[in-house]
């Protein structure tokens, strides 16, 4: 048998079956780079970066997404070698939109911390099955992964101190006070590396988002999943919102649209806004609210698919089909406003039970 295959069932299970953890609480003080690290004392922990990036003519577009994924297990009764024993599970996504090819293509991994994969603490040091994330001087990150025939290693420099999110340093996602998390991003990575494919080699420079959450429970009940999208407006303006969806498709009253300046400061939030969309049905049998338009502060955006097939069908831990892709940004006149990246859950199966 797989021994990967072992994980699923743990990996699918409520939180609320397993221990206490540690809850995502206001006045929690963020130290760095200790904070870019892991966070076991918490039971779920995800590091995801998304990017747009273009070889050095300009003639080739490409999105890419790589999320690591870190969830704590029920403590074991394990009794044998210390070094052998973890209650550390690393899930991750890949995939590579290449625009002009039209094509879309997506990995996973899944494996128990140890010699396969590890997240560290203090400082950000993640790998799984071969891919990496590592935080070095001057907060650069560097990113080592394929998908495919295609492999990428990217150097990732934050162009401004890391955002947090939310009040008193929580993130609310409803109005149980457990479904919170402790949020930050890095808006803007000037990104560049290069792509290896049938064995070539691509200079890549381009532009990088980078979310790290961590927290004990996301969703309260109810909710099914969320949309969300991190927005980098061609002003240097970055938009991060996130609507938390009911059963019915209602939107939740703690859905957030934030607004951070070119220099990292946050300048307004909002609960009072619209998210649509049109209705676009994926191979999976799955509708999705693409394209999609923002409406908020007197503005519409509507975010566009470049390839319009970026769902992801995964197979191991929970099982999850979402949609998750490279978009371009208009503004209410037509024209190019930005690039975006958009994640949409709960539209294949609902999301609860499973983050």
């Amino acid at each position: 048998m797989n021994p990967r295959l072992l994980l699923l069932p743990l990996l699918a299970l409520p939180l609320a079956t397993q221990p206490a953890f540690r809850a995502a609480r206001p006045g929690y003080v963020f130290q760095f780079p200790r904070d870019h690290g892991a966070h076991p004392e918490f039971a779920i922990e995800w590091w995801y970066f998304t990017g747009h990036l273009w070889s050095a003519d300009g003639a080739r577009r490409y999105g890419y997404q790589l999320t690591f994924f870190r969830r704590s297990l029920p403590a074991s009764g394990w009794t044998g070698s210390p070094a052998w024993r973890t209650d550390q599970i690393l899930l991750a996504h890949a995939a590579l939109t290449d625009v002009a090819g039209s094509s879309f293509r997506m990995e996973e991994r899944l494996n128990r911390e140890g010699i396969p994969a590890a997240a560290a603490t203090p400082g950000l040091n993640l790998r799984d099955g071969g891919w990496s994330a590592r935080m070095g001087e001057r907060q650069r990150i560097h990113l080592s992964f394929a998908v495919g025939d295609a492999s990428l290693e990217l150097d990732l420099d934050p162009a401004t101190p890391p955002v947090v999110f939310g009040e008193h340093g929580v993130t609310r996602k409803g109005a149980d006070p457990a479904a919170a998390s402790h949020y930050l991003t890095f808006p803007r990575l000037a990104s560049a590396g290069h792509l290896r494919q049938a064995g070539q080699d691509t200079t890549l420079h381009g532009e990088s988002w980078m979310d790290h959450e961590f927290s004990s429970s996301q969703l309260s009940p109810g909710q099914v999943g969320w949309d969300w999208a991190g927005i980098q407006l061609r002003d240097g303006r970055s938009l991060m919102v996130y609507r938390l969806r009911g059963a019915g498709g209602a939107q939740d009253p703690w859905s957030t649209l934030t607004e951070v300046s070119a220099e990292g400061r946050i300048l307004r939030t909002t609960h009072a806004f619209q998210l649509t969309g049109g209705n676009w049905r994926a191979p999976s049998g799955a509708s999705y609210p693409l394209p999609l338009r923002l409406r908020a502060w007197n503005a519409t955006w509507t975010l566009v698919p470049l390839v319009p097939n970026q769902e992801l069908r995964t197979r191991l831990g929970a099982s999850i089909t979402y949609w998750e892709g490279a978009c371009r940004v208009l503004d209410q006149d037509g024209s190019e406003a930005g690039d975006a990246y958009v994640e949409l859950t709960g539209y294949a199966q609902s999301m609860q039970g499973r983050f």
